[in-house]
Order: structure tokens, then sequence, then C-alpha cells
């Protein structure tokens, strides 16, 4: 018999964990199943099994290994030398998230909008995914760090809050890609660097109030 190697076992999990990916981008975690991911793979019961033992482990392999593919995607353009403004490197970072998210049989986003969601109240899934967002974090926080140090963010930068922010504006945009559609990694790019070109927030000026919301009558806040 033909010796199996490893690139094929990892191949044929792969292709196992693809299936998962499909039937949770049709059909949601709550919604797939093990019927129906055996079904997508296109290979028998025992193959699957082999591979995963349960939807849960599936998903959580899925979308742990989907992550940590992104984030190998993404380190380039954090640790490149010299690095690029950070406008230039927020369409960078959305551009190869939109691109590595979209498969022919699936998106990646919509994916990890259900992620999120489930996440919350699953902590064996959120043990998995979170890691990843936290060395991407990181990542982030390193960056900012080395535009404070060549001048493109002014010396009293937290690079803390650079990092969260931008985690923010670039799960923000996955999920408005996921959910919405519409938009794309220029758009994220051209918005940031308008709004960076407003400056930074300070303590010291005076802004308007923001109004209470009225309570009706008969009803305490």
């Amino acid at each position: 018999m033909p010796r199996v190697t490893d690139a094929y076992l990892a191949a044929r999990r792969e292709q196992v964990l693809d299936a998962v990916r499909i039937c949770v981008d049709r059909s949601g975690l709550q919604g797939a199943t093990m019927e129906g991911i055996i079904q997508a793979s296109g290979m028998s019961t025992g193959t699957v099994y082999k591979y995963i033992r349960s939807k849960d482990e599936g998903i959580e392999a899925a979308m742990g290994t989907a992550l940590d593919g992104l984030t190998t995607a993404l380190l380039p353009h954090l640790t490149a030398d010299p690095l690029p403004p950070p406008a230039v490197v927020v369409e960078q970072l959305a551009r190869t998230v939109e691109t590595f998210a979209e498969r022919e049989s699936f998106s990646l986003l919509r994916m990890a909008v259900h992620g999120w969601s489930a996440a919350l109240s699953n902590p064996g899934l959120l043990e998995k995914t979170a890691p990843p967002y936290r060395v991407f974090r990181d990542l982030l926080r390193a960056a900012a760090t080395t535009w404070r140090t060549d001048g493109a963010l002014p010396p009293d930068t937290e690079p803390s809050d650079v990092a969260s922010a931008l985690l923010s504006l670039l799960m923000g945009f996955a999920a408005q890609q996921g959910v919405l559609g519409g938009t794309s990694a220029g758009a994220q790019a051209r918005g940031f660097a308008a709004l960076s070109a407003g400056g930074t927030p300070d303590a010291s000026r005076p802004h308007a109030a923001v109004p209470r919301p009225r309570t009706a009558p008969g009803r305490q806040p």
C-alpha cells in the first residue's frame, strides 16, 4: 500500500474543516449538524469522525485554524521594515482580511460573526478563538510603538490605545462586510485617514453635553 503522508492527512483534515465552515456559513453554529458536515465533505462518516469527534470540536478547530492562518497572513504588514504609515497599513490589513476570508463556498467573515456571538456563551469556543485576537492586538501595539518612534504618531501616544482602536476598526470591518457588504479595504483606509487628520481628543476642550434619554411618564430612570 502507498504510504500516507502527513501532508495528505493535513489536506484531508482541512477538507473536513472546510465542510464545517460551509455548514456554519449556511446554517449558523446552532444549525450546523454532523450530518450536514459529512454531506458537505463528500467523505464517508467514518472518515469524517477520524478527524473530528463532534460538531463542537469541528467548529472550534475550523475557527481556530482559520484565525491562526489569518494572523500569519497579516504578520508581514505589521513587521515590515520600514513600516508604512498607519493609513497604508490599515488598507493592507483590511485588504488581506477581505481576500483571506472570501472562499469559493463560504465566507470566513460571516463565520466570524457567528463565532463572536457563540463564544460569549461557549467557554470552549472562546478559549480557542480569543488567543489569536490577543496575539494580533500585541502585533498592533508593537506597530504603534514603531509609528510613535518614527514620528508617525505623537510622542505621547499610548500604543495600547492605538492597538485597541485598530483592532476594533478591523473587527468592525469584518462584521460590516459579513452582515451588510458594500464596503471595501480602500474605504476603511480613506475613512481612517480622514479621522486621523482631525487630530486627537483634547480633554481640555469643551464638548456639547449628551442629552439624557427622556423617561416615559410614571417610570423611574
